[in-house]
């Protein structure tokens, strides 16, 4: 399976102006995943919307928009020229897409990480299977702890993303939680008495850990790469960034 690494440099005013046009913006929500996964979509349609992504803010300097993707640059570009709402376009500043075609990575290489997820477990509700709910995974460890000693956030986020990793292809050696934020996301709720699904706000835990892992499984992180960490992965989260392993 071929896998391309995008960076887009997009226009930020423009960005706030499609998602202030679209109503995607919250008085009461930082996190613009949403708005963003909105954006690619209107772009570039639900089939080639890329993800996972992650927007990259940077002192002093404009943000960047980084994806990993099926379909490469030219692709993207074509589709977004012959079809995209200007303003989105212009936003997303299509001209100057870039990318690259991914190397396969083989079992035993070590590899630094950083990546930003959105910890959540799966929980039955009172219906069994039927009533699966998505809890916040520190949540759900303090309500494991019960009358007990709270557990360390940090612990619990480098745990769930470490079973994540292993579940994909890779062995962490090295994990610490470099960033932690709580915070709402806007997602689409159940439809309503019209048959809108309208923008709720739920709240949660975001985290940006950083480490080195190596590679146990070539084909499954590959699999991993291209699908992300964890849930909400078309939203900001789970895009695995590479780097040399530390010493």
């Amino acid at each position: 399976m071929s896998l391309h690494f995008l960076r887009f440099d997009p226009d930020l005013l423009r960005c706030q102006t499609w998602f202030r046009q679209e109503h995607l913006l919250h008085r009461d929500v930082e996190d613009e995943g949403y708005a963003w996964h909105a954006l690619l979509t209107a772009a570039f349609g639900r089939d080639l919307a890329p993800k996972p992504f992650r927007v990259l803010g940077r002192r002093g300097r404009p943000p960047q928009l980084l994806a990993y993707s099926a379909h490469d640059g030219a692709t993207l570009a074509a589709h977004a020229d012959a079809f995209c709402d200007p303003l989105a376009h212009q936003a997303l500043n299509i001209a100057t897409l870039a990318g690259k075609p991914m190397p396969a990575f083989a079992a035993g290489r070590r590899l630094g990480f950083e990546v930003r997820v959105r910890p959540v477990v799966r929980t039955d509700g009172p219906g069994g299977r039927d009533s699966v709910a998505e809890r916040d995974a520190y949540v759900a460890a303090c309500a494991r702890a019960g009358a007990g000693p709270r557990p360390d956030p940090a612990d619990v986020f480098a745990d769930w993303t470490r079973a994540r990793l292993a579940a994909g292809g890779a062995e962490v050696a090295a994990i610490r939680l470099d960033a932690i934020a709580g915070d709402k996301v806007l997602r689409r709720g159940a439809p309503g008495s019209g048959g809108g699904r309208p923008l709720v706000a739920i709240s949660g835990h975001s985290a940006v850990l950083v480490g080195t892992l190596s590679v146990r499984d070539a084909e499954a992180f590959g699999v991993l790469l291209a699908r992300g960490v964890g849930r909400h992965r078309a939203f900001g989260y789970g895009m695995l960034l590479l780097s040399p392993p530390e010493a």
